[in-house]
């Protein structure tokens, strides 16, 4: 798949490192599946990646967590 940003490079399977932020609390996550230009580096994450990250930060946030790094695990 050519990637949508460049238009030059094709997304390959890699990981990311995405971070997310809410309020006072910011989680970064690493190892994270994704397609990432060969030619930009663009990166991006599936819809089901996603959803889970983002359940993941909401359990941290009623955690009281404010800063956590982590290895994804799906």
């Amino acid at each position: 798949m050519t990637c949508p940003i460049c238009g030059l490079g094709e997304l390959r399977d890699g990981t990311a490192t995405v971070t997310l932020t809410s309020g006072a609390m910011t989680l970064v996550f690493r190892s994270v599946p994704a397609l990432v230009c060969d030619n930009c580096g663009e990166e991006f994450v599936d819809e089901s990646v996603s959803g889970n990250l983002l359940r993941v930060a909401e359990d941290a946030k009623r955690s009281g967590i404010h800063v956590d790094v982590r290895g994804y695990a799906a």
